[in-house]
């Protein structure tokens, strides 16, 4: 029997698993991040070259399974599932679906709930237990984007340069990055993938939530992602509630401490959502 590939896009990197059809993983790699938004085919088509060569596999599978950011309209799930099928020609069936679905499907299953992302972006939706039937827009680490890597990574160098980090913490981390503010402005307004760079200043701040204001400044941020997103779907307070992402993983006591101070309670928190999709997609 054919195996099923399973892939899961962030923007900053695509986890890539071959599934047998026990649920055993096969072969597994990370490849660089994609947006499906941003991207244009030319780069969409040598990224999937790429996988292709590192899985080691050019037969055709029984099913594609792609989960991406930036899938958010059908034409670009079409430009995603064309390219699918150009590097695997003769798939049985290519389902391409938003980072968000993937997200629910991995944390929830079969059950009704509130999915949540927290990595270099973050997102939210209300989920029945088969499709999302709401989502507070993320808009995106320039509009919001609460409680993200990328959002952090803004905070942090906003407020050391305009003064309010501790005079320690911001030496420190001036002379730890060395960046001067003509670097930062243009790594975050002419460089591509702002986002990313903001997010990669996030552990500085792990590294030092020994210190009171850096402490509350992540928990400012989470407890803005609560209040703007999650507290705005019907049955917030009693719905489950589950994360996924690197932030949501690396900050978990922090996250959990915030939602209990609103009256939410935190289910599973998942550093990647692939071994939540195995088992959707395996266990029926």
């Amino acid at each position: 029997m054919k195996n099923v590939l399973i892939a899961d896009a962030g923007s900053t990197k695509v986890e890539w698993v071959i599934v047998g059809a026990d649920g055993s993983v096969e072969s597994q790699i990370n490849t660089h991040g994609l947006n499906a938004l941003l991207a244009d085919p030319e780069d969409i088509m040598l990224l999937f070259e790429k996988a292709r060569v590192l899985l080691g596999q050019t037969e055709p599978f029984r099913q594609i399974h792609y989960y991406g950011a930036g899938c958010a309209t059908p034409a670009i799930c079409d430009k995603i599932r064309s390219a699918l099928q150009a590097t695997w020609p003769g798939t049985d069936s290519i389902e391409v679906e938003s980072d968000l679905l993937g997200a629910a499907r991995s944390l929830l299953g079969r059950q009704p709930g509130i999915a949540c992302i927290l990595g270099t972006g973050s997102n939210s939706c209300l989920y029945d237990g088969v499709n999302i039937v709401s989502n507070v827009p993320s808009l995106g680490f320039i509009l919001g984007d609460e409680g993200s890597g990328a959002a952090l990574g803004k905070r942090l160098v906003a407020d050391a340069f305009k003064g309010q980090l501790p005079e320690l913490v911001r030496d420190h981390f001036l002379g730890l990055y060395e960046l001067t503010l003509e670097e930062i402005l243009d790594y975050t307004y002419r460089r591509p993938a702002a986002n990313r760079f903001l997010a990669s200043l996030v552990p500085f701040l792990k590294d030092h939530l020994w210190n009171p204001y850096v402490y509350s400044l992540v928990r400012e941020e989470f407890a803005s992602f609560l209040r703007r997103n999650v507290a705005l779907y019907p049955g917030s307070h009693s719905l489950p509630l589950s994360f996924t992402g690197s932030i949501a993983h690396h900050f978990s006591d922090i996250l959990r401490e915030v939602a209990d101070s609103q009256g939410l309670k935190v289910g599973k928190i998942e550093k990647s959502p692939m071994e939540g999709m195995i088992k959707y997609h395996t266990f029926k």
